[in-house]
């Protein structure tokens, strides 16, 4: 027969060091959590223009990327069935050049005009201002010119004064 002793079968766990590091652990995590707020702009465009958009990103045969640059200014890459061709807005000396890049960007749509994309590749040096300033230079031209497109719905002809009005940006991952 075994003998048991009452000082064997009762003992106190200490869980004040246990509580401390919890208590110190919890506000840490709340602390390093990222609070992110993603907005969007909601731009209401024709329904022809949209169902196009939509058309082309499945295509993707044509595609317009815009590099900017606070030393260089802008470039307008455009890359058709492997073919590259750039266009190049530079700074007017430390100001930037919004009509400049408004005239290339017009330029660029004329020649593709069933594009409707645009891929925006901004460098570290352009402030945030500035990027709010050329999406909205390049989504609609200010002087009302019209492009022509082709509804991919029926095939009709149709005019827009919309150039790029689905802004993607290209280096979010940081190129």
């Amino acid at each position: 027969m075994k003998y048991r002793r009452a000082s064997d079968a009762a003992f106190d766990l200490n869980l004040a060091p246990i509580l401390d590091i919890i208590i110190s652990v919890v506000p840490m995590l709340l602390l390093s959590i990222a609070f992110v707020q993603v907005k969007m702009i909601e731009t209401p465009v024709p329904q022809a223009v949209a169902e196009a958009i939509q058309r082309a990103d499945d295509k993707d045969d044509t595609q317009v990327k815009l590099m900017v640059s606070g030393h260089k200014g802008f470039t307008f890459e455009v890359v058709h069935k492997g073919h590259t061709q750039k266009f190049e807005v530079p700074r007017k000396g430390t100001a930037w050049d919004f009509d400049g890049l408004q005239k290339v960007a017009f330029e660029v749509k004329q020649q593709n005009p069933q594009v409707f994309k645009l891929d925006l590749a901004p460098e570290g040096d352009v402030n945030l201002n500035d990027l709010v300033e050329v999406m909205d230079k390049v989504r609609k031209d200010s002087a009302d010119r019209k492009i022509a497109f082709v509804d991919p719905k029926n095939g009709e002809k149709l005019e827009t004064n919309l150039l790029f009005p689905s802004v993607v940006f290209a280096n979010v991952m940081g190129d």
